[in-house]
């Protein structure tokens, strides 16, 4: 019966579409390395009653993954509808020559040539927008930023002008290189990262109330809408801090209606230090969270435009330890998919999809060809939605620093391997470390997943998903499962011929010499006690998690 319900829901969108005046708006919910069990939808960790909602209308993804479990790449993936590596950023191309594996991290940005979902649905009528967590662009060097001093008075006159100045210009940065119409409460990395240090905390009424600006102002152009919002939790830093902020002081500049979107602080700070101190920064992050969701859908029914929004809420990726691997606690994230008029009904979908479908099921959505000569790697999702018997896609690829990984909802593939440069490196002792999957001797996200997962460092990994959902046990090895190996070996192998960089898959013999064990040996010595928001924020992470 469900699935009968969907096909009319599915004829419902297509004969609907086929008629411009009443194509359907768009909002992407882009939530911020989240784990889907952070959602009562999925796992009841934390009460997310509005998010719940959409599910509950919609349709809850138990099998979305992204296509890289970083900020930068899961977002170039999401807008292009390609993956990672195909970035053409001249400072991506530069630093990694096409006859060597390149490293995917937090470098794959847009630049304006590649087309965008922002971009194709603007060339068909629509008025596009985005707010929020940009992460994913490269100021040019002739742009002249203002001067943002870390101790800036932020009541000060000019440092408020700064501050609009810096806005206009990333705002416009954001417009040149993905397309959008619109643009504004703009971050362009991360919070933690601004120049002024009062500001480097996470500001959920700002990004909210860039939202809401393009929505009201949607509402009055007469034509369908496509708005990208993307928040911050549960990134750091730390979201219980914010509730002990004057949150009116922005990245723009001073905001004073701004606190009608927050929730009460007072009552926050109360429920926030009955918590468990690794438990805050997640707890006050998803309550933020949820009630931005609750403003921007309220908002939606106050305009009289949900009846024609299909709403996408989706993360980037998830978390420690799985974040910057290629393990399924970093690619698995949540997604959920409403359709207008609550024609969805509250269904779950256990299909393999991946975040560069979300581009593809837009277009047919809104009954848009695929641009002559666009290339997307991603497949529509309504196929698979509609209909109980097609799915769309039977492998999910994923990809994270220099490894590369294929999925086909049961078996799992990860291979891993070095440029020659960083082997020559290792068997000439000019290191005495086994760099990581970010070809570095050292960083935080690699140092938690060397820990946690004891085959990080082998060149070929075999999981069985159903019995090793954690992927703890390392089947490559086994000549009980060359069948299952060659096989995803062999799928891996077709996919990395399509990009232009060079793969190395065939030879692995040092990776599993004496001398190479002791480099890793290294590796892992240097531990996590390094990371300082790692126990505040996380606590000890329990792996493999327990009941």
């Amino acid at each position: 019966m469900k699935y009968s319900f969907v096909i009319i829901l599915g004829i419902f969108l297509i004969t609907s579409c086929s008629k411009k005046e009443i194509q359907p708006n768009f909002i992407i919910f882009y939530s911020d390395e989240l784990d889907p069990e952070y959602l009562s939808l999925y796992g009841e960790s934390f009460q997310t009653p509005s998010i719940d909602k959409l599910g509950n209308e919609g349709i809850k993804f138990t099998n979305a993954y992204v296509a890289a479990p970083m900020c930068t790449p899961s977002r170039f993936a999401l807008l292009t509808g390609k993956y990672p590596g195909r970035c053409v950023h001249k400072d991506f191309l530069n630093a990694y020559p096409t006859e060597e594996p390149y490293v995917i991290a937090w470098n794959t940005y847009l630049e304006g040539s590649l087309p965008t979902i922002a971009s194709v649905l603007s060339e068909n009528g629509y008025f596009t927008g985005m707010a929020g967590k940009w992460h994913i662009g490269k100021l040019p060097e002739s742009v002249n930023i203002p001067d943002l001093e870390e101790n800036a008075d932020l009541d000060d006159p000019d440092v408020n002008a700064k501050l609009g100045e810096y806005q206009r210009i990333v705002s416009e940065q954001v417009k040149k290189d993905a397309g959008f119409d619109y643009a504004s409460s703009v971050l362009w990395g991360n919070f933690d990262n601004f120049p002024i240090l009062s500001l480097r905390t996470h500001n959920f009424p700002w990004i909210t109330k860039g939202a809401i600006s393009f929505l009201e102002e949607a509402s009055k152009k007469g034509q369908p809408f496509f708005l990208y919002v993307a928040s911050t939790a549960v990134h750091g830093p730390g979201h219980a801090e914010a509730f002990n902020k004057d949150l009116r002081y922005t990245l723009e500049g001073k905001i004073e209606d701004l606190l009608k979107y927050q929730l009460p602080a007072d009552s926050m700070r109360e429920a926030i230090s009955a918590q468990e101190p690794e438990l805050r920064h997640k707890f006050a992050g998803m309550a933020c969270l949820d009630h931005h969701i609750d403003l921007l859908t309220g908002k939606l029914v106050e305009l009289g435009l949900d009846e024609n929004t299909i709403v996408i809420f989706m993360a980037d990726h998830n978390v420690e330890p799985g974040k910057a691997t290629c393990y399924e606690k970093g690619l698995k994230v949540p997604l959920i998919l409403k359709f207008p008029e609550g024609q969805s009904g509250g269904l779950t979908n256990d299909k393999l999809v991946s975040n560069v479908d979300v581009f593809p099921t837009i277009l047919e959505s809104a009954n848009i060809p695929i641009p002559d000569g666009l290339l997307l790697d991603g497949i529509s999702m309504l196929p698979g939605i509609q209909y109980e018997n097609i799915h769309t896609r039977p492998y999910v690829f994923a990809e994270s620093g220099l490894a590369r990984s294929v999925n086909d909802g049961r078996w799992k593939y990860i291979a891993f391997r070095y440029p020659e440069t960083s082997l020559v490196r290792m068997k000439n002792g000019e290191i005495d470390y086994a760099p990581n999957y970010l070809n570095m001797e050292k960083q935080a996200h690699s140092s938690i997943a060397m820990e946690k997962f004891p085959a990080y460092f082998d060149a070929d990994q075999l999981y069985n998903l159903e019995e090793d959902p954690f992927e703890l046990n390392n089947l490559a090895y086994d000549p009980s499962y060359k069948v299952e190996l060659t096989r995803l070996q062999n799928v891996l192998a077709n996919h990395v011929s399509s990009f232009d960089h060079d793969y190395p898959l065939a030879d692995t013999s040092f990776m599993r010499t004496r001398d190479y064990k002791k480099l890793v040996e290294k590796s892992r010595s240097y531990g996590t006690d390094y990371i300082p928001w790692l126990k505040r924020d996380h606590g000890s992470i329990q792996w493999p998690p327990t009941e």
